[in-house]
């Protein structure tokens, strides 16, 4: 009896060893919708939005938001990704706002990430936000760029509104403000120092992608197709706003995404 046993053990050793080995992997994506458009900003000047991060996590991409009706045609887009430098880490602070910038005050910043004049849609990025840091993330779809001349931004922003307007970032309620620059991105990077607070309302629409479990935005946003949008408790559903909502694709993956309206 015990030689048998010991045979089928050895046996089941062999048969695990010999086995192919399979390793599954779980991507899961927040997806962060700047939505809806509500006005248009055609100029040769980029807006866009700031706030200061209520957790530490990875920016894994952006896309700048669609709907300004002079920009329908243009198929690219510029998109730059900055921190604040000079703030206050200990306590809520604001940018200086435009007049500051007039006057020949200035605005910090390091740049972490430039898209200059890049094909519309998800663009990876793997920028590192930090805790209690100050960062603004800025762009739109551009105008053809023609050298020698400043490039049209077809910026597109919420809709002017009322009180303290927040996003959920990394699972944070985080309230986010208008950021601007006199600047085409579409031309290079923002001047130094030259990102400023442009009030509470009218944020520039950049959407964006918080990723675990992959460092390639393409393994979650090509060459897939959605099964079913599900909310918090499991329950199928249809696309709703202000609310956590997690979309199930065909390849395995789940992004949770929220609509800011």
């Amino acid at each position: 009896m015990k030689h048998l046993i010991t045979t089928i053990m050895k046996k089941l050793l062999l048969l695990l060893i010999t086995m192919p080995l399979f390793s599954f992997s779980q991507v899961n994506c927040d997806t962060v919708m700047i939505e809806p458009h509500g006005a248009e900003y055609t100029f040769e000047r980029t807006r866009g939005y700031w706030f200061r991060a209520n957790s530490s996590f990875t920016l894994s991409a952006v896309k700048a938001g669609d709907g300004n009706a002079l920009g329908v045609n243009a198929t690219n887009q510029s998109i730059e990704v900055i921190q604040f430098d000079a703030l206050n880490l200990f306590s809520d602070t604001i940018p200086l706002g435009y007049n500051d910038i007039s006057a020949g005050l200035t605005n910090p910043h390091t740049s972490l990430f430039h898209a200059q004049n890049v094909p519309l849609g998800w663009v990876t990025c793997n920028v590192n936000i930090v805790k209690d840091r100050y960062y603004a993330i800025l762009g739109a779809k551009n105008n053809t760029v023609v050298a020698g001349t400043s490039t049209k931004m077809y910026n597109s922003t919420l809709s002017s509104g009322s009180g303290i307007t927040k996003l959920m970032l990394n699972g944070d309620s985080t309230v986010f403000w208008r950021a601007a620059i006199q600047e085409s991105l579409a031309d290079g990077p923002g001047t130094q120092g030259m990102f400023f607070h442009d009030g509470p309302h009218s944020q520039g629409r950049i959407h964006t992608l918080i990723c675990t479990g992959t460092s390639n935005v393409d393994e979650v946003t090509k060459n897939k197709e959605l099964v079913k949008i599900i909310d918090q408790l499991g329950r199928e559903t249809k696309r709703t706003k202000n609310s956590p909502m997690f979309y199930i694709y065909n390849d395995g993956t789940t992004e949770k995404r929220v609509i800011i309206d």
